[in-house]
């Protein structure tokens, strides 16, 4: 129905409750719970970095890495060539204050 109105509408809708919000759904900890419901009022707009420049949608070639860092709690992501930089699906630019990164 939304993509009948508006199709760019419909992605970022897309992007929002099935990449961002379904990948949150599905992977979540009890931590993520409260999170979670602020992603269905669009309190927390996402985005989902999966794609790479050099490899698109193939996980087994990604370059990018996360490390966590016990002691400030905080991932390090790194890209470290040019194939390697995050690509997102809309709302990342303008919108998204949180985003899903698969390293």
């Amino acid at each position: 129905m939304i993509g009948q109105i508006d199709g760019s509408l419909v992605t970022k809708f897309t992007v929002q409750f099935n990449l961002f919000g379904g990948t949150l759904m599905a992977l979540h900890t009890k931590r993520h719970l409260a999170f979670m419901k602020e992603v269905d009022s669009l309190k927390h707009m996402g985005c989902f970095c999966f794609t790479e420049l050099g490899y698109g949608n193939n996980a087994p070639k990604m370059e990018t890495t996360a490390t966590y860092d016990k002691e400030t709690g905080e991932f390090t992501i790194n890209s470290p060539t040019v194939l390697s930089q995050k690509f997102w699906i809309t709302n990342g630019a303008c919108h998204a204050n949180f985003a899903i990164v698969f390293a």
